[in-house]
């Protein structure tokens, strides 16, 4: 009977001996895959806000450009017209477009990077310095800007598409842009 109990046990703790091995082996695999898992979704979840962040930035960076263009084109449109279409109405709507882009600006500026946001504020106030000079010129004489200064005409001009360019360059390699940079003109 003695052999028969000890055979008992030897097997009972043979058999308890390979259900805790198999238990650690699967716990230690197991623990393995949730730790692998776990580092898998917060790479996922990092790449997810980044690309939210991306699309974000974008997004304002596009309200912005967009202000930009608007005020560029009601510029060079009251640069070049004939100066009695030059009225209130149009200087008060140069107004009103450059301060649509002052309003755009804080975004850029909250959203960054610094070289983005450097960039938004030269073109914001590259701007408002014409916005100045274009209204005083429409107010203080009856004279045309383009005739009044044609050398003014060019130098803001030359300003406006340059901070404009340079805002470009800035935000898309901020955003990682694959396109090639814009090609300067000469």
């Amino acid at each position: 009977m003695n052999d028969t109990v000890a055979v008992a046990l030897i097997t009972a703790v043979s058999t308890l001996s390979a259900g805790v091995a198999t238990g650690g082996f699967a716990f230690w695999g197991t623990r393995r895959q949730a730790k692998a898992q776990a580092q898998q979704a917060r790479e996922d979840r990092s790449e997810q806000r980044a690309a939210r962040h991306r699309e974000v930035r974008r997004d304002v960076y596009v309200r912005f450009l967009d202000a930009a263009v608007q005020v560029d084109q009601h510029m060079s449109f009251m640069w070049i017209e004939p100066g009695s279409s030059i009225n209130a109405d149009k200087v008060e709507q140069m107004i009103e477009l450059t301060s649509q882009l002052w309003k755009a600006l804080p975004a850029v500026l909250l959203e960054g990077p610094p070289a983005v946001a450097e960039a938004a504020r030269a073109c914001a106030g590259a701007v408002a310095e014409e916005c100045d000079t274009l209204e005083e010129i429409a107010g203080s004489s009856g004279e045309h800007p383009l005739y009044v200064t044609v050398d003014g005409f060019t130098t803001f001009s030359e300003q406006r598409v340059e901070t404009q360019r340079r805002f470009i360059e800035t935000a898309r390699e901020t955003l990682g842009g694959d396109l090639p940079p814009l090609a300067t003109q000469a």
